[in-house]
Formats: C-alpha cells, structure tokens, sequence
C-alpha cells in the first residue's frame, strides 16, 4: 500500500521542479516469534525439564507461536492481519512503514536531473538509499539512468548499483477524439 504526494514548480516553458514524498507498507503477514513447547510431568515440581530428576517427557512440539500471530491466512485476511499482528505491538508496526523523497528538474521536457532517499527501519531490513539520475526524451524513446548509493551500514546487493531503462511511447503525442 503507497501513499504518496507530489508537486510541480513550473517556473516558465522551459523550467520545471518536481518534488515527491511517499509513505509505504507490505501488506503481508509479520512472521511471528516461534519456540518450543514441551509438556512434561514435573516429578520435583520446579518447573523445569530434567530427565536426570525424573522428569518424563510426554510431549515436544516444535514451531510454536509464542508471540504474534499466525502466517497461515488467505490473501485478504493477510492483507488486513498486516495492520496489528507484529509481536512488539503498535510501535512496531509503525516500523514496517517506509518513506522516500524525490526531487526532479526537468529541462524543455527533454532532460531530467533527480535525486531521492528511501528509508526503512533498522529492525525491518535497513535498507536507506540515495540515489541520483538522468534522464533523455526524443521523440518516443526516453532513456533513464539512476546509480544508488548505499546510506545503511548493512551491505546490500543494491547498493552502488547503476539502473538503466529504455522507454518506447507508442503513441506518444496523438489524440483522437471518438
């Protein structure tokens, strides 16, 4: 799910600023915090499971979900689920949130400069980039390059990556009116 907001300073024909903010979420399920149950009969009665005291195992069930909630729903069920099912409560689920921002100048609608930051939180992925662009319109072709710099002290397979896109708009420039 995005929401997002943008704006554009058109200074004259020639001159256009652009400036973008959004907020997103993963609308899927947070995996929940899972151990081991063990039911056993208490020989000793202090609560713990000891063969060496007595204790005899009855059962031991692994992949219990001790915290959070269960990962086993249908698509709109996880979708919904996603709102309130992280173990650490409401202020972690404000972490799953991410934002970027997003600035472009945009010269004669033909070349584009940009820049932008993405920002997710530490315990759900680190990922924090800048990246910096350029972009050509011809005709129908665009051509888009981006290079990303890594803001994060976690590695990350993007990081110091250079993007490149090759747009054809068919079409481009034609209206009929039926």
């Amino acid at each position: 799910m995005r929401l997002g907001a943008g704006f554009d300073f058109i200074f004259d024909d020639y001159n256009k600023i652009a400036v973008t903010a959004e907020v997103a979420k993963l609308l899927v399920p947070t995996p929940p915090k899972l151990g081991t149950e063990i039911v056993f009969e208490d020989n000793n009665d202090n609560g713990t499971y000891d063969e060496d005291d007595g204790d005899v195992l009855i059962s031991e069930t692994n992949n219990v979900i001790y915290e959070g909630q269960s990962q086993d729903v249908g698509f709109l069920a996880g979708m919904f689920q996603s709102f309130g099912d992280a173990p650490g409560g409401f202020s972690e689920e404000i972490k799953e949130f991410t934002y970027s921002l997003g600035a472009e100048y945009v010269y004669q609608d033909s070349f584009a400069f940009r820049t932008g930051y993405f920002n997710e939180s530490e315990e759900k992925g680190a990922r924090k980039f800048f990246a910096l662009g350029a972009g050509f319109k011809a005709n129908v072709v665009n051509i888009d390059l981006s290079y990303l710099f890594s803001a994060s002290k976690v590695q990350s397979p993007l990081e110091n990556t250079l993007r490149f896109s090759l747009t054809f708009n068919i079409g481009a420039g034609e209206y009929r009116e039926y």
